[in-house]
């Protein structure tokens, strides 16, 4: 089996590492412009399957070409969601598997059933009896198969809420996800779905949580733009009244504050006789995501460790009784992240793991669903299948229920 990753960032580095250490996996090619972050992955990963190919994710022609040629079995999409369109395109037309770790459009603004903007392919992909599954992450991802979960349990689903926490101790400013997306997300309006998608104003909702171990601990959370509401309603199976994803870091107030400032408008201001993007300023100020032996130096110095938690709440009904279910996944710190896959962050471990072990079930044909669809839709024998390897990759998904009185 062979699969092309497009996008030799930290998700690639992890992808590529997973995929690696799979016996049945007999090519990986890590596409990218940038080939210093693709020698930095081979030379940390050194795996005699991995290559690497010079891919510009603007050039449709020029991927599908490299499909058709490669002959590939899955192309895994790991790079800004500016190009899913297209990836998506050049996978339509080579006829080549997809999956992708997020998306870039998303309702309001258009049509209630197609939320996001891979549906649209939707059609036409189940017509050629292709499979993109979509949203194949973390969050959204784990925290989609988690509420799928406990809604297959279930005879009514009232809510679901979805929660994001992260700690992160640097001697230095450091990003460890994708800083363009991060950013906008953090200063776009989030939507709720309350029998209908509404939109609510970023860094509002907030919300004291505890956590559970590994974090142990309360800590605030608020509102944030992202998939799960928007998809979980129409995939998850049976009418929900209620879904909801917040996220949280004890820094976010400082990136309010940002974001309050005015350094993420797109509209240009005058500085010095020249009209520039705040937004654009600010983004290139910002350090890129460290590099694979950036990241190992990090941590092996101790001046880097970070912590994430992905909780999600679901209440409904079973038998006349009224349940809570509360589930979450326990990945490793920063530190252990680098240890088991050399580079990796705790952020980056969750998110590509997770998409890696999606890839797999794709490229093993244990995904039985055509078309364009998330995670949300997975059955039980799906579900166990994911759950079973995230555990094997280091990766726990708990689960507990109580009776509400």
């Amino acid at each position: 089996m062979k699969a092309l990753i497009v996008g030799a960032g930290a998700q690639g580095l992890v992808i590529s590492w997973v995929l690696s250490k799979s016996d049945d996996v007999s090519e990986i090619v890590l596409g990218d412009i940038d080939q210093e972050r693709m020698k930095d992955i081979v030379e940390t990963n050194q795996s005699k399957k991995l290559k690497t190919e010079r891919v510009d994710a603007s050039d449709t022609d020029g991927m599908i070409k490299l499909m058709k040629d490669g002959k590939f079995d899955l192309v895994v999409n790991a790079t800004l969601t500016d190009f899913n369109d297209n990836i998506m395109e050049a996978c339509y037309e080579a006829r080549v598997n997809y999956l992708d770790l997020a998306t870039s459009g998303s309702f309001p603004g258009g049509d209630e059933n197609m939320p996001v903007e891979e549906l649209k392919y939707a059609k036409k992909w189940e017509e050629a009896s292709l499979k993109g599954l979509i949203l194949a992450g973390s969050d959204a991802g784990t925290t989609n198969v988690m509420a799928k979960e406990a809604a297959d349990e279930l005879d009514e689903v009232d809510s679901i809420r979805i929660k994001d926490y992260a700690i992160t101790e640097s001697e230095k400013p450091i990003v460890l996800w994708q800083p363009q997306t991060y950013l906008e997300d953090l200063s776009s309006p989030a939507v709720v779905w309350d029998n209908g998608y509404k939109k609510v104003p970023p860094f509002t909702g907030e919300e004291e949580y505890d956590f559970p171990p590994p974090i142990g601990a309360k800590g605030k959370v608020y509102y944030h733009s992202h998939e799960e509401p928007l998809v979980i309603p129409k995939f998850i199976g049976k009418p929900v009244k209620y879904v909801e994803f917040k996220m949280g870091e004890p820094e976010l107030m400082l990136w309010k504050s940002i974001v309050d400032l005015g350094l993420m408008s797109k509209d240009p201001i005058e500085v010095e006789g020249k009209k520039i993007a705040p937004r654009s300023v600010f983004l290139k100020l910002l350090p890129p995501t460290p590099k694979a032996k950036e990241l190992i130096e990090l941590v092996k110095s101790g001046k880097l460790n970070s912590r994430l938690i992905l909780t999600v709440d679901v209440d409904g009904k079973k038998a006349g009784k009224d349940l809570h279910y509360q589930m979450w996944a326990e990945g490793p710190d920063c530190a252990t992240a680098c240890q088991k896959i050399p580079g990796a962050s705790d952020i980056s471990h969750a998110t590509a793991v997770s998409g890696a072990l999606f890839s797999l079930m794709m490229l093993r044909g244990q995904v039985k669903h055509t078309g364009i669809f998330p995670p949300d839709v997975f059955d039980k024998e799906e579900r166990m299948i994911y759950f079973k390897a995230m555990k094997e990759w280091g990766i726990k998904i708990h689960k507990r229920v109580q009776v509400v009185l």
